[in-house]
This record gives C-alpha cells, structure tokens and sequence, in this order.
C-alpha cells in the first residue's frame, strides 16, 4: 500500500511540475508576443514625422519650365511696369525685356549660365548683357533693375556675384507646398523637381 501510494505522490507531483512548466511557458510567450521591441515602438514614431508631407517626383522639359517662369515674369511685371520674356537654350538661360532708363525705353538681353543651388533653387549666373546695340558688364544692368524694381520674394538678385536667384518656394508659399530642383540638365532636356505636399 505504502508504495502505491508513493507512486501516486510522484504522478502527482511530476503533473503539477509539467503543469506549472507549462503555465510559465505559456505566460513568458505571450509575454513576448504583447511586448513590442525598441524598433517596433520606435517605427511609429519615425513614420509619423517622416509623414508631414508627401513627396512627389515630377518631371518637366524646357518648354514646361519656361511657360511656367514665364507666367511669373508676366504676373509679376504688372507690378514693376518692365517687361521680361525668358528663353531657354542647350547650355544657357536668357532674360530678355524693356526697362526705362533716364525716363526712356531700353532693350536688354542678358545671357546667363542656369544651374540648381544647395537649396534647390534655379540660380542664373550672368555671363553678359546688351542694352541696345551696346554690350555693357552684368553688374550694371543687374544692379539698376535691383535698385529701381521691386522682383518680390520670388526673384532675388546679387549684382556683386552676378547673380539672379528664382525662389521656387515663395511661387508655393500661401499653400506650404515645397518645391526642390533635382537636376537641371538643358542639353538632354532632363529638369526634375520633388514636390512635397503637406498632409495636414
């Protein structure tokens, strides 16, 4: 009797030590499903700041972005009275329009070199300029129209540097859209821009 009762104290407790074991198993793995990992908890996080704007590649060529400058010379020229046209060629950029000097009206062209600065802007570096019939230095003509005529916050220009800058992001402003040039590449037509739209 004595050992069949010893037997049954060890089927008893060898069934509680695999029922416990089992229990504990079962609560450390569900443990582990529940608890998310640092870069589970982390990823939200990130996407939710990544998530700000939507960004959107787009492509033009040199006919798209010159009726678009064109569109802001027009609208633009409304308010300073000169008028501009721009032209877009293989590996220059030219500005043409009609300013008054000395109360009478004068001619120009200025030919510059277009390429993307750091903040993906379109910045063109003058090369020359003709007022009339006569070839005059960048600076003079840059820093008259600097002087004399308000471009707005879309046009900036540096007469010491020689330099125009064309802000993409103030055409977008009022909307909050940002716009940044990728590449800029007249010879093979190729203009891209990211556009990011923002999502609030």
């Amino acid at each position: 009797m004595q050992k069949e009762t010893h037997k049954k104290n060890y089927w008893k407790w060898a069934f509680a030590v695999l029922l416990a074991l089992n229990i504990a198993g079962g609560i450390f793995i569900t443990s582990k499903i529940m608890t998310p990992t640092v870069e589970q908890t982390e990823l939200p996080k990130q996407q939710i700041t990544q998530k700000k704007y939507s960004e959107i590649d787009v492509s033009a060529n040199k006919s798209q972005l010159v009726a678009a400058i064109n569109y802001y010379l027009r609208k633009n020229s409304q308010k300073t009275g000169v008028q501009y046209h721009f032209a877009l060629h293989k590996k220059a950029a030219i500005l043409i329009g009609t300013t008054k000097v000395l109360g009478e009206k004068v001619s120009f062209t200025l030919y510059t070199k277009p390429y993307l600065d750091k903040r993906g802007n379109i910045a063109l570096k003058a090369q020359s300029v003709a007022i009339g019939s006569l070839n005059a230095p960048p600076a003079f003509i840059l820093k008259y129209v600097k002087n004399n005529y308000d471009l707005g916050k879309w046009a900036t220009i540096d007469d010491k540097k020689e330099l125009i800058t064309l802000n993409m992001n103030s055409l977008t402003n009022k909307n909050k859209i940002k716009i940044k040039g990728e590449k800029l590449d007249l010879q093979h037509n190729d203009i891209r821009f990211k556009v990011q739209i923002p999502l609030e």
